[in-house]
């Protein structure tokens, strides 16, 4: 004998890419899977063989950018209801509560991991059913017993990680997900790097700067976000660090695409596991220059 639960959800992704709301499936299928084996690890974590779950593709495709209805289910083994009484503080009894426990419908595993940025806590302490992650000396998130179980998984981290995945895609912007009417998360492309399961784990194998021309392919004005540029061979994503710059553009100045930057760049290369990642900063920006002009004939 066995209780089941069950809750739907909507997962969306969005940007210039998916505009005709089509999506290539070598995006999407390992996503999908990798949803899939998420709420299957973090349901083992929490709550061992007492309950087993599942994640199913409804038949709705609805209207926007790219967006597709699942389904959790739970089913509560019956000879092991007396694990859900109390008895273990680390089980969840509802799909909902896996939602929350993830951060899909709550702060969850998502705040901890954004607080952190891909750093290694300064330190973890826990009592009872509730831990600090001190981010720095002076500065802590509380986070639940549940949420720290998942944050340690390896695998539940790992299939978050494959979750996001095609937010490398150029043109993918965001991943969000939908309860009835309302967004409860949204994920943006820049944020990616600090989801790495294995980001605690990189070696930084060169940190360099050097004198770069480069053209702006568009400009996010938002405190913290990564301007897209282009040096004439490769289209990447790379922060301001240059205050001076900063408050010009506070100032007024104008910049739009095509404008052209001469900067002090810097490029940190490390490897996590099998996966070369290329970090740019521009550190210092030298001159602005109008978008290039074709010489007339």
């Amino acid at each position: 004998m066995f209780t089941s639960n069950h809750r739907k959800f909507h997962v969306v992704f969005d940007g210039p890419a998916l505009v005709g709301h089509r999506m290539d499936i070598r995006d999407l299928a390992p996503s999908l899977v990798a949803i899939a084996d998420l709420f299957t690890a973090a349901n083992r974590e929490l709550n061992g063989d007492a309950a087993e779950v599942r994640v199913e593709v409804s038949a709705n495709f609805k209207v926007g950018s790219f967006g597709i209805d699942l389904t959790s289910a739970q089913h509560l083994l019956g000879q092991l209801r007396d694990v859900f009484a109390g008895h273990n503080a680390s089980a969840v009894s509802n799909v909902l509560g896996i939602l929350g426990a993830l951060g899909f419908t709550g702060a969850g595993l998502i705040a901890p991991l954004r607080k952190l940025a891909g750093k290694r806590p300064v330190r973890v302490e826990q009592a009872g059913d509730e831990a600090r992650v001190w981010i720095t000396e002076t500065e802590f998130v509380e986070v639940g017993a549940d949420v720290m179980r998942l944050y340690r998984s390896r695998v539940v981290r790992s299939s978050l990680e494959k979750t996001l995945s095609p937010l490398e895609r150029e043109g993918i912007d965001h991943f969000g997900v939908v309860m009835g009417d309302a967004v409860v998360l949204d994920i943006h492309a820049d944020e990616v790097e600090i989801f790495r399961s294995t980001i605690e784990d990189q070696e930084v194998v060169s940190d360099v700067i050097i004198r770069k021309v480069l053209m702006i392919e568009s400009v996010v004005f938002k405190e913290g976000n990564k301007w897209r540029v282009h040096d004439s061979s490769n289209q990447f994503h790379a922060s301001i660090e240059d205050d001076v710059f900063l408050a010009r553009i506070d100032a007024g100045e104008r910049f739009g695409k095509k404008d052209v930057l001469v900067v002090d760049l810097r490029q940190v290369q490390t490897i996590a596991g099998a996966r070369l990642t290329t970090d740019s900063h521009i550190v210092k920006v030298i001159q602005h220059k109008q978008p290039l002009q074709d010489a007339l004939l």
